[in-house]
């Protein structure tokens, strides 16, 4: 899976360790009833679209996509539009698999100004629950971040679960409060094809701040909580 909100970012022939000769792309789309990024809430109902095209490069995997986020439903106004540009490397090494990426985000129809984030990941592939610590950098607003993840795959028939544990912080450039964070995610995923794929998860997080919506009126949050809940289902296809 190609979305920083779902459980990796790492490109898809590097984690399963395949050979690419060609260049290979990679589509995927997400409806999910709340998106939470980084211990906040940045959409009520939404959908998310990407596409991605990866290539070996030397001992590892450059790839680069777009990727489009767009909110829907009566609370729309509440939460903004995102069309970010993506190019990243992925490599693996003993026992890890790393990866890096520059994200250009940008906001249609929006009064938010356009970034530059930095981001990367290194996952322990070969240690129990495969732990990773995640990091990003912004270099238009100087907000930083880490985030470690951990947890369980396994199989039942034809599907293939995962249970992920999340915490981390966020540093805002701006001076405000560092936001803290924890959360559990559940999920499956069953292949319906040789290149296609289906799943669902479930996420819960919380925070040390208000960071999600529990009151909208008139396209505005007027009242906030410090936890969410979301539910969400996607389809993915390699070609």
């Amino acid at each position: 899976m190609i979305f920083k909100r779902l459980p990796t970012l790492l490109p898809a022939a590097l984690l399963a360790g395949e050979a690419m000769g060609e260049t290979q792309f990679v589509a995927e789309a997400v409806v999910s009833s709340m998106l939470i990024d980084r211990g906040e809430q940045i959409g009520g109902p939404t959908l998310e679209v990407a596409l991605l095209a990866e290539k070996e490069a030397g001992a590892g995997v450059l790839y680069g996509g777009l990727y489009r986020l767009t909110p829907f439903g009566d609370d729309q106004a509440a939460f903004a539009d995102e069309f970010d540009y993506t190019i990243g490397y992925g490599w693996q090494g003993a026992g890890y698999a790393a990866d890096v990426s520059a994200n250009w985000l940008t906001y249609p129809g929006e009064g938010d100004e356009a970034s530059l984030e930095l981001f990367g990941e290194v996952v322990l592939v070969e240690l129990p629950l495969s732990p990773a610590i995640a990091g990003f950098y912004d270099a238009e607003f100087e907000d930083y971040g880490l985030e470690v993840t951990a947890g369980p795959e396994w199989g039942a028939g034809d599907w293939s679960g995962y249970a992920i544990g999340r915490a981390g912080f966020v540093e805002p450039g701006d001076g405000s409060e560092t936001r803290s964070y924890a959360g559990v995610e559940i999920g499956a995923v069953r292949p319906v094809s040789e290149t296609a794929e289906i799943g669902g998860y479930a996420r819960y997080e919380v925070a040390d701040q208000d960071s999600f919506a529990d009151d909208i009126a008139n396209g505005a949050i007027i009242s906030a909580k410090d936890s969410g809940f979301a539910v969400g289902a996607f389809v993915a296809a390699t070609f």
